[in-house]
C-alpha cells in the first residue's frame, strides 16, 4: 500500500533524530498525563500504537502487567530501549490482535499518518469492555490559525494524511462508539529550527516553513505566541488529549 510505504520511508529517515526533533517527544509531563489517563494497573495489558522509539511505552514499566508496542517502522523501534514485553510489526488499521485483548490503548502523534477512522475502530475492537483509549495529537487552535498551521505541518511531514482541528480528535472516538469522553489541551513551546530538522525533508522545505512563519498573520503570531529569537523561531503548539471508554 502506497501510504504505508510512504510512512515507513518517512520515519526511516527521521529515526536517528526523532528523540531530539521536538520538545514534546520526551516531555515527561505530557507522557505522564497520557499514562495516568490510561489508568493501567499491575494486571493491565497496554497497547502503545505507533510506539516509535518507545518513550510512552517506557512510562508504563513497573505499572502495567504487559506492554505491547505496534509499529510499522523497524528503524524507529530499533532505536529504543526496548521497553515492551512484546513488539509487533503491523498496521493500526489491521491490528494482528484478537478482539478484547487490551485494557488500555494509547496513541501519541500517530493517527495523522494513518486512516484515522479505521485505526480508531480497531482500537475499539481490541479493547476489552470498559477499556480506555487515550489519544494525543497536534492540532490547529481554530479557524484563525488553521491555514498557516496546516501549511507548516504539511511541509514538515509529507507523509501526513490528516490535519486536525481541536474537535476532530474527540470526534474520532465518539464516532467509533467510545463513551465517557474527556479532553484537555496541552501546549508545548517548540523551536522551529529544531522541529523542522527532522532528517526527512530538504533545505527547500525547511526554508519554506521559515517563510511561512515570517509571512504569517498577526492573528497566527498572537495565537501561537510566536517569538523570533535570532535565526530561530519559537512556536507554542497545541496538542489535544482525549480519553474514551469502550462500552
Amino acid at each position: 500500500m502506497r501510504e504505508r510505504e510512504t510512512a515507513r520511508s518517512h520515519f526511516g529517515k527521521r529515526a536517528e533524530r526523532y528523540d531530539r526533533s521536538a520538545n514534546w517527544v520526551r516531555d515527561g509531563a505530557l507522557i505522564a498525563r497520557i499514562r495516568d489517563w490510561a489508568e493501567a494497573g499491575p494486571d493491565s495489558r497496554v497497547l502503545d500504537l505507533a510506539t516509535g522509539t518507545g518513550a510512552l511505552a517506557e512510562s508504563f514499566r513497573g505499572r502495567a502487567g504487559r506492554i505491547v508496542g505496534l509499529d510499522l517502522c523497524p528503524d524507529m523501534t530499533s532505536r529504543s530501549s526496548r521497553p515492551w514485553d512484546e513488539l509487533v510489526a503491523g498496521e493500526a488499521e489491521r491490528m494482528p490482535f484478537p478482539d478484547a485483548s487490551f485494557d488500555a490503548c494509547v496513541c501519541r502523534q500517530g493517527l495523522q499518518f494513518m486512516d484515522a477512522p479505521k485505526a480508531v475502530a480497531e482500537m475499539l475492537r481490541v479493547l476489552k469492555p470498559g477499556g480506555r483509549a487515550v489519544l494525543c495529537h497536534l492540532t490547529a487552535y481554530g479557524e484563525e490559525d488553521r491555514e498557516t498551521a496546516f501549511l507548516v505541518q504539511r511541509l514538515r511531514n509529507p507523509a501526513r494524511r490528516s490535519f486536525f482541528m481541536p474537535g476532530d480528535v474527540p470526534a474520532l472516538l465518539r464516532e467509533a462508539g467510545f463513551h465517557d469522553l474527556e479532553s484537555a489541551d496541552y501546549l508545548s513551546v517548540e523551536s522551529v529550527d529544531q522541529w523542522i530538522d527532522n532528517g526527512a525533508i530538504g533545505a527547500q522545505d525547511m526554508e519554506a516553513i521559515r517563510r511561512a512563519y515570517r509571512a504569517s498573520s498577526e492573528a497566527f503570531r498572537r495565537i501561537h505566541q510566536v517569538r523570533f529569537e535570532g535565526e530561530d523561531i519559537l512556536d507554542t503548539m497545541k496538542f489535544v488529549l482525549v480519553r474514551g471508554c469502550k462500552p
